[in-house]
């Protein structure tokens, strides 16, 4: 309870200190300063918020693992420059990766960065010395532990001007576990502890350095994620509502009504009829009866939300730049889907070579000099995306194939050889036996 005042004693700062050196914190525009508040968003976006958003909303979770799943869908591959066949160096280093689950532990890292402005891996490696103490060497990677923002804090920065570290982390601290689940933690280590940095990594997308400057991937669109809440939420209760079957008695002017309960005992007519009304509500066969009375059902015209959903989706999509038929679900034509499906594409090959390849390298290097990979130089090569099916490859070879029969039968021979041919479902280049190829002594 003590850290949880802390946390919001610390953001009412934040927000004071912006008001203070002029930022508008309550909207962007100039005539309404406080319309964020009218709106029901919230002025500064916490990262409770963002993980309330991520675990408990579906387009939050969505956003999130729809990049996360489409960048890992393919395993890089960690290999010697300008090498196509495994060295010794990799096999090894593919080694290490494996009994340590490096890669699932770094697509949970990324998981993690996206929630919130930085993630941090806590390496633990067998040393013989405390998380507290720097890395130097050591024997074997025992694991990586991947946590949120709210699981790592700095408690000790460097200070002296004069050095090259100035302004950098001198220690950390981090929680196992989550402030959420606290209360099931089966006898767990729960409390921060202190680890030194040459044990930390840091990923915060969006940022050059500074891991405060963390981009979250939900925040620039957390106002629409509020609306969306509103419309769906709004919706469903109004639709609860009306098949609630809300009754209305209307009784004649002259009319004297008395109502006798179960028991033979005098009740008020209105707590007879609230419990006739509780009845009819539970159970589809019980009756009601009325003396001189008119009995109604009580309906709101429910608007249809489709239009304001789509407005505040497609605000959400935009801020998380992924096509709304990807991030939604396809509603357009076969040619605006493959338009979206190559945009998304593009967007996590951007994401993979900008920024999971210089956390995979950081990692790799690290690695290196604590002693667990060999020394060497290397390469992060990522496999193709967007490579099509083997289905869509059969279905290319056939088109290739008809288009090379009309073309025969136009008088142009070989429109493609045999290796273009196979090349288009991956296969190899066939070697036939005696021919000359290119280089030999024997060719033209």
């Amino acid at each position: 309870m003590a850290l949880m005042q802390q946390i919001t004693v610390n953001e009412l700062d934040v927000i004071r200190a912006r008001e203070a050196l002029g930022f508008s914190t309550g909207s962007i525009d100039a005539k309404r300063p406080d319309s964020w508040g009218v709106y029901g968003w919230p002025e500064v976006v916490t990262f409770a918020q963002m993980y309330r958003a991520y675990e408990r909303g579906g387009a939050g979770h969505g956003a999130v693992h729809r990049l996360l799943d489409k960048c890992w869908q393919k395993l890089p591959r960690i290999k010697t420059p300008g090498s196509d066949d495994k060295s010794p160096w990799e096999e090894k280093t593919s080694a290490t990766f494996k009994a340590a689950k490096v890669f699932a532990k770094l697509r949970d890292l990324d998981r993690k960065n996206m929630v919130g402005r930085y993630a941090a891996l806590i390496y633990r490696i067998a040393d013989n010395l405390p998380l507290s103490q720097p890395l130097v060497k050591g024997s074997r990677l025992v694991d990586l532990v991947p946590v949120f923002e709210d699981q790592i804090k700095v408690t000790d920065w460097h200070q002296d001007k004069t050095q090259e570290n100035y302004g950098t982390p001198k220690m950390y601290q981090y929680r196992t576990k989550r402030m959420e689940s606290l209360e099931n933690t089966d006898g767990a280590p729960v409390g921060w502890e202190d680890v030194h940095p040459s044990r930390v990594q840091i990923m915060a997308e969006g940022s050059a350095g500074d891991m405060f400057d963390g981009v979250p991937l939900l925040r620039a669109g957390f106002n629409a994620l509020v609306d969306l809440e509103k419309v769906t939420g709004g919706s469903g209760e109004s639709y609860l509502k009306n098949s609630a079957r809300t009754l209305t008695f209307e009784y004649d002017a002259n009319a004297t009504p008395t109502a006798i309960g179960p028991n033979g005992e005098q009740l008020s007519v209105k707590k007879a009829h609230e419990e006739q009304v509780k009845k009819v509500n539970r159970n589809q066969d019980a009756a009601i009866v009325t003396q001189g009375a008119k009995a109604g059902v009580l309906q709101t015209t429910v608007s249809d939300p489709t239009g304001a959903f789509q407005i505040a989706a497609n605000l959400f999509a935009a801020s998380v730049q992924i096509p709304f038929t990807i991030l939604f679900g396809q509603q357009t034509g076969r040619l605006a889907s493959d338009q979206d499906k190559q945009d998304m594409d593009d967007r996590c090959k951007s994401r993979q070579d900008n920024e999971l390849t210089p956390v995979i390298t950081e990692l790799v290097t690290r690695l290196q000099a604590a002693g667990l990979i060999d020394a060497g130089e290397f390469e992060v090569e990522w496999q193709d995306i967007s490579a099509p099916s083997d289905e869509k490859k059969i279905q290319n070879l056939k088109d290739m194939v008809s288009a090379m029969k009309e073309a025969f039968a136009a008088g142009v021979p070989d429109l493609f050889t045999v290796d273009e041919l196979r090349k288009v479902v991956g296969y190899e280049p066939l070697k036939v036996e005696g021919l000359p190829t290119e280089g030999d002594p024997a060719s033209p």
